[in-house]
Parts: C-alpha cells; structure tokens; sequence
C-alpha cells in the first residue's frame, strides 16, 4: 500500500554517510556477486511550461493563459507519446522505471477560485491523467509491471481557465514522479517528501495576491530481488534557471539520504549538466554518490537534454538524467533511448523533450 502522508516538509538530517560510493571510482566499487537489474529513468514531460504559460500582467488574463496551458498540454499527445515511450520499454525490458512528470490533471466547474485556497478539484480532465494512460499502454503490451510501487506527488497548483464558450472552470495540475517494478521484486516502504527548498511565484503581479508553490522533492522505496535488499529512490530537481533553489534542493536531498543505509540506487532527472557548467547540484549529489554513466561510457558525452518534440531532429545538449549509487554496486552498461528522431506520433511528435537512460547495475547483499 502507498504511503498516503505526502505533505510533511522535508526534515534535514545530520547523520553522515560513511563508505559511501563517489563519482571518482576505486575501493567503494562492488567487485563480488549479486543480483543484475536494469533500471530506466524517463521524464516524460507532460507537454508545457508552467512559468512560461502563466506570464501575464494582470487577474484578468489568468484564465486564457491557463486554457492556453491546457491546450498545449493536449495537443503535446500524451497519449501517442506514451505509444512511443512503451516501444521502448519494450526493447529495454527493464526490472524498475523511474518517471518524472507523469501529472494529473483535474477540474472543477463552476469555479470556485480564491486566492490562497487549497486545491480542490477532483473531476480528472480528458486524457488528464498521465499515469493512467501510461498504465493502459503497458497493460495493453502485456507487459507485467502491474501497480506502481510508488506515486509521489509534489507540486499541486490550482487556477481558474476557461472553455470554449467562455465559462470558467477551475484546472488543477498535480506533479507526480512513479516509479514501476517487474512483479518479482518486492516493494516495502514507500515514502515521499517535498523538498525543504521551493518557491512561490507571484501570478499577474505582486498586487494580485495570486502565487503558485513550485514544489519538488523525491520518493523513496525498498525493495527487494532475489533476496538482495536496496533502496530506490526518484527525483526530479527544479530547472537551471532557478539555480540557487534547485542548489537547495540537492542539499535537502543530500542530507534526507545520508542516513539511509545498505544499498541506495537515486534516479531521475536532476536539471544540473553533468560537466558543472550550469549549478553545482551534480557536484552536491555526486560527494557520496558514483555516477553510473561515466565509469561505463569514457568517450560519448551521454546528452538527454533537451530538444522541442515538434523538431526536426535531436538537440540535446546537456547530460541532465542521471542513474547513481552507493554502497555495493556496480554498474555493468548503460545507454540511451529516444534516440530514434524517426520514432513519432502521427502528428509527428518526439516522445519527449529529454532521451532516456538505462543501466545494468549488479547489486550485493
């Protein structure tokens, strides 16, 4: 069963980790037996910018703006794209997934909007919920990854839109980060928290008394294959552009980990190039943890990030999607998918704007 208290604020810790693994290699590097997986980290993106969409001066314009986001989001064909995300799980066929931005999209109406109030509606929109439709294709390839063993949501924002004929509704977004295993693993413990480090944005000026809460944060599972124990956890870290928040967070995500123990696998998206030439998160997270790409793949860049799904062909320019580890691991392959700019939906949409990465990893008691 999930764990149902996703609200609590994220406790910083003080333990230290000891022994842990870091991106320089040597004695930390698992050399004995164990259990091989193969893991895939995907962000799906859910087909719009959220502070880009909601950039206007005045009440007034909140509406069309967020029926503009909501447009861009349908026509971003969730649906096609997770035909094509599926093809690659297909060909990966890998034991556990991690996605990021599988949101839920929620509406009300009449509205009921008010500044400062929680978000409340509870109808799901057309083709609203991500997870469902990803749910669908997987059952639908008879591909056996059942429940999600976790669903962690973080940011859940709600604003007043409008529909054709001019009523307005209320739409709610909901980010949720999932992460799907194959059924002879056994999960335990599912557990999410919200990062320390977030921030609110103010919505047609100071004067409006309107903001959204950006809230990241990541989840936690254990779990177990073939009786060797791990943790696994997913993440998705706030973009570059908001550096010195998404620099906190990786400290909050630094600290809540330091006392985890045994065997931890961290995947997702960390918006943070691997090269430091952006912000110092992938330096912060890579201290006591071994980044898997690097030790498997010596002379190709590994770049996921990021290219527009209406392109003509693939731009990625930063290594942002990362699988690390700790303690007894160790990496045995890695590669890409998405890299396939002839794999679109009908209306010719890429799968996503970030490729996907997937490694082996041998995990010891």
């Amino acid at each position: 069963m999930l764990a149902t208290d996703w609200t609590r604020p994220l406790l910083v810790a003080t333990a230290v980790c000891l022994g842990c693994g870091n991106d320089s290699g040597g004695p930390s590097d698992y050399t004995g037996p164990g259990k091989t997986l193969k893991v895939m980290t995907r962000n799906v993106y859910f087909g719009a910018e959220v502070d880009a969409s909601l950039a206007v001066s005045t009440p007034a314009q909140i509406p069309p703006a967020v029926a503009g986001l909501w447009a861009a989001v349908q026509q971003s064909d969730f649906p096609g794209r997770a035909k094509l995300l599926v093809d690659e799980v297909v060909a990966a066929q890998p034991d556990i997934i991690a996605f990021q931005e599988m949101e839920l999209f929620r509406t009300q109406s009449p509205s009921d909007f008010a500044p400062g109030a929680s978000p409340n509606a509870q109808d799901v929109a057309p083709n609203g919920d991500l997870l469902a439709i990803m749910q669908g294709e997987l059952a639908s390839r008879g591909l056996d990854y059942g429940e999600p063993v976790l669903v962690d949501p973080h940011t859940d924002i709600e604003l007043p839109s409008v529909d054709a004929s001019g009523a307005v509704y209320d739409l709610r977004m909901t980010d949720r980060n999932v992460v799907f295993v194959r059924p002879s693993i056994s999960a335990s413990n599912p557990r999410g928290q919200d990062f320390a480090s977030s921030f609110r944005v103010p919505v047609a000026g100071l004067g409006s008394g309107i903001a959204i809460t950006l809230t990241r944060g990541f989840g936690a599972v254990d779990l177990l294959a073939d009786g060797v124990a791990f943790t696994f956890v997913n993440t998705h870290l706030e973009v570059e552009g908001f550096a010195s928040v998404q620099q906190g967070q990786a400290q909050n995500l630094f600290d809540a980990l330091a006392p985890v123990s045994g065997q931890v696998i961290l995947a997702g998206d960390f918006n943070s190039a691997a090269d430091g030439s952006t912000t110092t998160t992938y330096h912060t997270v890579t201290q006591t943890f071994s980044d898997a790409w690097p030790k498997l793949n010596t002379t190709d860049p590994g770049f996921t990030c990021c290219t527009d799904i209406n392109a003509a062909a693939l731009t990625p320019t930063e290594r942002i999607d990362l699988v690390l580890y700790r303690g007894k691991v160790r990496p045995e392959a890695g590669s890409l998918v998405g890299l396939d700019a002839s794999a679109r939906t009908a209306g010719g949409l890429l799968p996503s704007d970030h490729l996907g990465l997937v490694t082996t990893l041998t995990v010891g008691q």
